[in-house]
């Protein structure tokens, strides 16, 4: 199908039921409206290219600009910050390093230190290291985030496309090593792909179910690709309801065969010790787990540029 043959979103997000020449022509019948100023040079601000073909009939096309107006629109309303709108996986410095963790099929055997000590207590005095290595087998990345992440969405793109089960991701490490913006890529990419993003803080999204302000199985259902950002930092009064909605919320997920990717500077002993086995297993049976680590704080290194960008 002719990509200009296909509806496409209004500035709020619906459906208009135009075509994408039909906004085209619309906006040629009004050539003297004031347009912004075009910062590629390639239209004179409305975001329209007017040529003509071999045979001398006039047609439309896109100009960047345009495409950059309803990237604006998308990341707004997938609230992904703005920051993102002319950013690729290749904005990746280098600096941030990556692990893969692949759950054991049968995990190693918890050593019991103490006399009489319970497996609960021997568990809570385990060495986070120690615990991932019980459960897990670790690889290295050769591979950049930027080549990783990249190559992680264009699969989960093509099996999406063919109805088959796309893969969850859960990005962990400490503060300032690149998850949020990684994840904020991901979901670029994928609303560049007219697919139905949104991001949020986990412990807003589950307030959000709580305060009854949204049904949790439309919610969970609704996005194409949802990004839960400060997974495990979350807090709620009723610790059981938080669980028993998040557990709730990535099966749903998992069974609509829609992507659900986390973020969280806590680590998979702690996940196990706040969540139980019940998440655990759906964290381990359905997401990549990806260790981030970086020498620095990236949003450190930001704000030196920043100093010197003021003249401080």
């Amino acid at each position: 199908m002719n990509e200009h043959k296909v509806n496409f979103l209004d500035v709020i997000g619906k459906n208009t039921g135009k075509t994408r020449e039909d906004e085209a022509i619309e906006k040629a019948k009004h050539p003297d409206e004031e347009n912004a100023e075009c910062p590629y040079n390639g239209c004179d601000g409305n975001g329209m290219i007017r040529l003509k073909n071999e045979n001398g009939a006039t047609y439309v096309e896109f100009c960047r600009c345009y495409e950059d107006t309803v990237l604006r629109q998308k990341l707004i309303n997938a609230n992904i910050s703005l920051d993102f709108l002319n950013q690729d996986f290749s904005f990746d410095d280098g600096k941030t390093r990556t692990s893969i963790l692949k759950p054991k099929l049968v995990e190693d055997e918890l050593k019991i230190k103490k006399k009489n000590q319970t497996k609960q207590e021997a568990l809570i005095e385990e060495d986070p290291n120690v615990f991932i290595k019980r459960h897990f087998s670790i690889k290295d990345e050769t591979r950049t985030p930027g080549e990783i992440f990249k190559s992680y969405s264009e699969k989960n793109l093509e099996l999406m496309a063919n109805s088959k089960k796309p893969a969850n991701l859960l990005l962990f490490g400490d503060s300032g090593n690149g998850k949020t913006s990684f994840a904020c890529l991901i979901g670029s990419f994928f609303l560049q792909k007219n697919k139905k993003v949104y991001f949020s803080n986990t412990e807003k999204f589950l307030n959000s179910i709580y305060d009854k302000k949204v049904d949790v199985k439309e919610i969970s259902s609704k996005y194409d690709v949802l990004i839960l950002d400060e997974f495990f930092a979350e807090y709620h009064t009723d610790s059981k309801w938080a669980k028993t909605k998040l557990k709730e919320i990535l099966k749903i997920r998992d069974e609509l065969k829609l992507i659900t990717i986390c973020t969280s500077n806590g680590n998979p002993k702690e996940f196990s010790l706040l969540y139980g086995q019940a998440i655990m297993s759906l964290l381990k049976g359905t997401f990549f787990h990806f260790y981030l680590e970086r020498d620095g704080d990236g949003r450190i290194e930001k704000m030196q540029n920043t100093f010197e960008e003021f003249g401080f």
